[in-house]
């Protein structure tokens, strides 16, 4: 059943959408077997039916095993970029195993990827076709696993591969829905650079790389937290502070990220200005604990009710509504997810197929297309809440974790304390110097005065002496 909140998607179609799957009708009516599938396919893709085609698509996987066709191959691939990979990940290990589309090998690689069968997916990945649009992202994914298995060379090699492939597909691309995922997989794979260097220690490197993540692009928020970190693992712990109170800009209330304040606590413990540390970690027990148990209630309550999950988010975005300001920020960080807008675009756009055909025909042929769109969007529905159901979980088990932490701080401030008074060291002192500032070629001076401005944000940097 559909989605209340959607019921206004309503399209007309034109005629030409309708005499177009008129023609489609034809071949519809004389089909048979795997060959009549394909030509399925082929049609409706090319009439802007794409979610239609799902179901025709899946079924030509299963029963044939012959290559898929040039033709075929760009009408899949045409698909997937309206409805995503995910609706052709529910098929069985052996059946994608069976063709020889890149598509697919790249669809493979992700189901084995997502269940940690590293080598497996490596194995589908290495037979994607470079020339293939999906290639940028199987080089991503590549690299990812490189990463993971501390081949930090060759994932240095895939991620500048990845930035190449994205950078040239893109030029070559006049999709907006493709260059958008192709701007993202590329400042990805920029990222991913950056964390290489990170993982390999060498964190001045990694500290200079991250600074080609454009501010504009959508990984840049989460980037922001991993240069601090960088920050402070260079000992420059000014610079961390500084690039964590972005985070208080009101264009970052969809970012959850509770080690923020971990992080924060640990640069001023590494100060020995034990006085901040201490007052960030009573706050954020302040803040959070009576939350976060309500949470995990709340959780426990629902446990796998991925309709409700499904009906909590997209009413969310529509009133912009929480019980609680856990809750708020919770769900703001699952409706801003890249991920979960692109399934819920697909959604809406499954939807207005749906609206579309039904408004232009009650032939046979409508009817059964109507009924697998319906089938397409019940499998939206329950990918989303499925989707939102494990993002929640995810961020109440970092917040339980970042607990454990600040637990850990508090012991340590006080053990500093004591050994301060032991040793009569003064606790107080000047709170800034321009002095302590540390900067590279890619980074400029200016005074901060109060306003959180665009051009600004990620690039503060506090002029703390250290107390130790």
């Amino acid at each position: 059943m559909f989605h209340r909140l959607l019921t206004f998607l309503i399209a007309l179609a034109p005629m030409a959408a309708t005499a177009r799957l008129a023609d489609v009708q034809k071949t519809w009516e004389t089909s048979s077997g795997a060959r009549s599938w394909r030509n399925l396919v082929i049609q409706l893709v090319d009439a802007g039916y794409p979610f239609s085609a799902i179901p025709y698509m899946k079924d030509y996987l299963v029963q044939n095993r012959a290559p898929i066709d040039e033709e075929l191959d760009r009408a899949f691939e045409k698909m997937v970029v309206a409805t995503g990979i995910r609706p052709f990940e529910t098929l069985p290990d052996a059946t994608l195993g069976q063709s020889r589309s890149s598509i697919v090998r790249y669809i493979l690689a992700k189901k084995y990827f997502r269940k940690g069968q590293y080598a497996e997916a490596l194995g589908e990945v290495s037979r994607v076709n470079a020339n293939h649009p999906v290639a940028p992202f199987a080089t991503h994914l590549r690299a990812t696993i490189h990463g993971l298995q501390g081949k930090h060379d060759l994932a240095a090699g895939d991620y500048r591969d990845c930035v190449d492939f994205s950078r040239s597909r893109y030029n070559a691309e006049s999709n907006p829905v493709k260059q958008r995922q192709l701007l993202i997989n590329r400042d990805s794979c920029v990222a991913g650079l950056a964390r290489t260097a990170f993982n390999k220690g060498d964190y001045a490197r990694a500290d200079y790389l991250y600074l080609d993540v454009p501010k504009s692009s959508y990984v840049w928020p989460e980037i922001l937290f991993e240069e601090a970190w960088t920050s402070y693992y260079l000992k420059n712990y000014n610079r961390t502070l500084g690039k964590l109170v972005s985070y208080k800009a009101p264009v970052f209330d969809f970012v959850f990220n509770p080690e923020i304040d971990v992080l924060r606590a640990m640069s001023y413990l590494r100060l020995c200005l034990y006085q901040d540390a201490s007052s960030i970690a009573e706050d954020f027990y302040a803040k959070w604990l009576e939350p976060s148990k309500q949470m995990r209630d709340f959780l426990n309550s629902h446990r796998r009710d991925y309709d409700y999950f499904f009906r909590l988010v997209t009413t969310f975005e529509q009133e912009r509504v929480a019980k609680d300001f856990l809750m708020q920020s919770m769900l703001l960080s699952v409706a801003q997810d890249p991920a979960w807008q692109e399934m819920k675009q697909a959604y809406i756009d499954a939807i207005k197929e749906f609206n579309t055909i039904k408004s232009s025909s009650n032939s046979r042929f409508a009817l059964t297309l109507l009924r697998n769109i319906k089938e397409v969007v019940a499998s939206f529905q329950t990918l989303l809440g499925s989707y939102a159901r494990t993002q929640l979980h995810d961020k109440y088990g970092q917040l339980a974790r970042t607990f454990q932490d600040m637990s850990f701080i508090k012991l340590e401030i006080l053990a500093r304390k004591k050994q301060s008074l032991y040793e009569s060291k003064s606790l107080g002192g000047k709170r800034g110097d321009v002095k302590y500032l540390q900067r590279n070629d890619k980074q400029y001076f200016w005074d901060f005065n109060g306003e959180f401005w665009a051009d600004e944000l990620g690039d503060y940097v506090f002029a703390l002496g250290s107390e130790c």
